[in-house]
């Protein structure tokens, strides 16, 4: 953390009430890169901006497995996704895991949850019973769906309601809801967006970006370009809609006096490549794919405008927001709260991916350090972040490097030995 937001995290703690709401707001596939804060040069992000000039940036934030399901299931856990049991897409988290919505519940939290759920196996849209819902009360959400118009959701009975017109729209106006209900429980709400999840299909009055204006990422090949521009285009196009209702939720927390007594959370669950390294996959351990953006706004917590530069991992989330609100951490939890005074911070995050399958890896980042290995353990990709960003050239041969590639592998099996992993084995 910069030594300002420090000094105001420390100092406002002691007066910092124990019990304030939390507003998780939650993108699909959207890009640690893609933000005004990091200096991204095509995203019109107004709101995004405020909330960075307001809170705290964690500009080096990692998924623990780019891909929806796994991801979210860290996150609610505080566990990575093989010790949460959750390995791949469209696989129901088990009931015995705990989560930190249930934590904020049991606490007396009025809790809620809008939108894309995704942990309750592959039923596409998918009603999700009461018991499955992991102790959130007020349900509009379903399990599994990638439209972005027309689509529908569930509350507490198996029969779709529909939703007209651009999804997000009609979800944020449920969370603006929910923020307006009085009540003298605080609150714990998660809003989860489909978009900027493919496909790539803003709404009209979002649909302005030019592909052939678009500053492409130094690491997408030639050969990738027009399709890179194309869906690029219509990439941010979502981001700039959703950046939008972000507006909508922002105004109605100062409408109704909840903006500083409220932890206001915008992240995601994996990035995208877009054309980055020539691909268009998600499960792959690029900075496209594995970096997320994680912004935190508490005013009676953390000075505006400050950043949190040390590494994070979505595993962190739930013991970081249980820690803001002065509650219990989750059994078994192997997240850190990020802001704790006396916690030791990891010196490395640690991430996987594709696990069961033949292109299995893990990756750890140590400093701007990061190390690739396969299922066998074996280094396949070395990364200096702060000489190479783009990652485009790979050390794992060099001989120079030899030393620093045993000690980062060592420290894989240190990661792997410590939660459970039984990579190697």
């Amino acid at each position: 953390m910069t030594r300002r937001g420090l000094l105001a995290s420390s100092l406002a703690a002691a007066q910092t009430p124990s019990r304030p709401n939390v507003l998780l707001v939650m993108a699909d596939a959207w890009r640690g890169q893609a933000l005004p804060s990091a200096s991204d040069p095509n995203l019109v992000a107004p709101h995004l901006k405020r909330l960075a000039a307001e809170g705290m940036w964690c500009s080096r934030a990692y998924t623990s497995y780019p891909v929806c399901c796994p991801s979210r299931a860290a996150m609610w856990t505080g566990r990575l996704p093989h010790a949460a049991g959750v390995i791949r897409n469209h696989t129901r988290l088990p009931l015995d895991q705990p989560t930190m919505s249930a934590a904020f519940k049991h606490a007396g939290y009025r809790t809620g949850y809008i939108g894309k759920f995704h942990l309750d196996g592959r039923e596409s849209p998918g009603f999700v019973p009461p018991e499955r819902r992991r102790g959130f009360d007020y349900w509009a959400a379903f399990n599994l769906a990638h439209r972005h118009y027309d689509a529908v959701y569930y509350r507490d009975s198996p029969e779709p309601v529909p939703m007209s017109g651009f999804e997000p729209d009609r979800e944020t106006e449920l969370a603006v809801d929910f923020i307006k209900q009085k009540s003298s429980q605080p609150f714990f709400l998660c809003l989860s967006w489909v978009a900027p999840h493919a496909p790539f299909t803003p709404p009209p009055r979002w649909n302005g970006y030019e592909p052939a204006k678009l500053r492409l990422r130094e690491n997408v090949p030639a050969r990738s370009e027009v399709d890179a521009r194309r869906d690029l285009a219509g990439y941010y196009g979502l981001c700039s809609a959703l950046d939008e209702n972000l507006g909508l939720l922002l105004a109605e927390l100062d409408r109704q006096g909840l903006a500083k007594s409220t932890v206001v959370v915008f992240t995601s669950d994996h990035g995208e490549t877009l054309g980055s390294h020539g691909v268009d996959e998600i499960d792959l351990p690029y900075e496209e794919s594995s970096r997320i953006p994680l912004l935190i706004r508490y005013p009676l917590r953390f000075e505006g405008g400050s950043e949190f530069d040390g590494l994070a991992s979505n595993i962190d989330l739930a013991p970081t927001l249980l820690g803001l609100c002065g509650l219990p951490q989750l059994e078994g939890t192997q997240g850190v709260d990020l802001f704790a005074e006396g916690v030791v911070r990891s010196e490395s995050i640690y991430c996987e991916g594709q696990i069961g399958q033949p292109g299995e890896w893990r990756m750890v980042v140590r400093g701007l350090d990061k190390l690739v290995v396969n299922a066998a353990l074996k280094p396949t990709h070395l990364f200096n972040l702060g000489q190479d960003p783009y990652e485009l050239k790979n050390l794992a041969e060099e001989g120079v490097e030899r030393r620093k590639v045993d000690e980062l592998s060592a420290l894989i099996r240190r990661w792997a030995f410590r939660t459970g992993d039984r990579v190697g084995r």
